[in-house]
């Protein structure tokens, strides 16, 4: 995907979070317990209300954007 801020390629990962951790990982499949224990790839953004979630989502390094596709229902 090309990011609509600044036209770099992004970087496709998974978002996974629970009540302590939100993280980010690049690749099909999301951070490991490791990854959250150590606070590898944890967003600093993040408010927590939910025990836990997964969302695939595209990163661009360049200008620091996180894209998540998405419907309401």
């Amino acid at each position: 995907m090309i990011c609509p801020y600044c036209g770099n390629e992004m970087k496709k990962g998974v978002l996974a979070g629970s009540v302590r951790s939100l993280a980010w990982k690049e690749g099909d499949k999301g951070p490991g317990a490791i990854d959250m224990i150590a606070g590898i790839g944890r967003l600093s953004a993040a408010k927590f209300k939910l025990t836990h979630l997964t969302m695939d989502s595209y990163f661009c390094k360049s200008c620091k954007k996180l894209i998540i596709d998405t419907d309401i229902h």
